[in-house]
């Protein structure tokens, strides 16, 4: 009798092992994905929203998690046609983060005129720790609209002052029309 039950106890250790097993490194192998630089980094810019901030509401509802804005070679910050965009660094890896550009709804008064624009950063919560570098494109198709209602010419030129921007950035000239 005594056998018997050390035979069944072994037995079952047996198939509990070969049953383990099966869950061990061939299933990581059948999960394994092989990629390439390639496959993994994604050359196209990120996408922010700009906003026309027409009421003065404080600008860290739009989000106030901390980044920096590039300004290296090749990095610096660029508009061409109507298009600002600009390379961030920031911490995070686990969420989606939103960049908005908030523009002031006044002009400064000068040759050529001035707005004040600031960017903002909303990390949606993501408590992870690399530190990711990416691209963002701004459409100023709405900074340009509020020049030309406040004007009323379809063409020209606005100096965009961003907040807390680094020295060494160059100044953002926004040129449209003909």
């Amino acid at each position: 009798m005594a056998l018997q039950i050390i035979s069944g106890f072994v037995l079952c250790l047996m198939v509990l092992f070969a049953t383990g097993c099966g869950q061990g490194s061939d299933a990581v192998t059948e999960d394994t994905v092989s990629a390439t630089p390639d496959d993994v980094v994604d050359p196209s810019p990120f996408t922010g929203e700009v906003v026309v901030n027409d009421t003065g509401m404080a600008t860290d509802q739009w989000g106030d998690d901390d980044y920096e804005v590039a300004t290296g070679d090749g990095e610096a910050p660029v508009i061409e046609d109507d298009t600002l965009t600009l390379t961030v660094s920031y911490g995070g890896g686990c969420e989606t983060h939103d960049f908005t550009l908030v523009a002031s709804g006044v002009f400064m008064e000068s040759y050529p005129v001035q707005l004040g624009v600031s960017l903002t950063h909303d990390a949606n919560g993501d408590m992870c720790e690399a530190y990711l570098t990416a691209e963002y494109e701004f459409d100023l198709t709405p900074i340009k609209t509020l020049y030309q209602e406040a004007y009323r010419e379809d063409a020209g030129t606005i100096v965009l002052r961003l907040q807390d921007a680094p020295e060494t950035m160059p100044d953002l000239i926004y040129t449209f029309g003909s």
